[in-house]
């Protein structure tokens, strides 16, 4: 037998945590199961639909910019599709833009010019030390 052991059955650490594990999963599945037939129950009283048929009904709002055709009669799985395809866009032009930015500023501040790379060094201690929700209401209001 090994000499690590710290006891017999229940007493060793890996059965102890084998078993406030199992009783975490546990005590997860009932408040699942709880809120679940709290929800469902609660649905039924307010005769309220329980599923994703409304997915299907017309979305109402319309959209500025899309990649595909939509109009404000089409459902809300178009709609969503849409704001997917828009939110996509938006990602790829900003990765693409960060990192031509980055290269560019990482360059600068290597540079052996001073002023270039004093320049380049406010832009990143501005930025890094600017809060981001900051930031992006000045570039919202200020800018555009």
């Amino acid at each position: 037998m090994p000499k690590n052991r710290k006891g017999r059955g229940w007493r060793q650490p890996w059965v102890r945590a084998w078993i406030v594990q199992g009783l975490v999963l546990l005590l997860l599945g009932v408040a699942i199961a709880y809120f679940g037939a709290n929800l469902v129950q609660n649905l039924q009283r307010l005769q309220l639909p329980f599923g994703f048929d409304f997915l299907w009904s017309r979305s109402g709002p319309s959209i500025g910019e899309t990649l595909i055709e939509y109009s404000p009669t089409d459902n809300i799985v178009r709609a969503f599709g849409v704001g997917l395809l828009n939110t996509l866009r938006v990602v790829i032009l900003g990765m693409v833009l960060a990192t031509f930015v980055g290269i560019l500023v990482g360059m600068a501040r290597l540079s052996e010019n001073w002023l270039v790379r004093k320049l380049a060094t406010i832009y990143v201690e501005t930025l890094r030390n600017f809060p981001l929700l900051l930031q992006l209401l000045f570039w919202y209001l200020a800018i555009f």
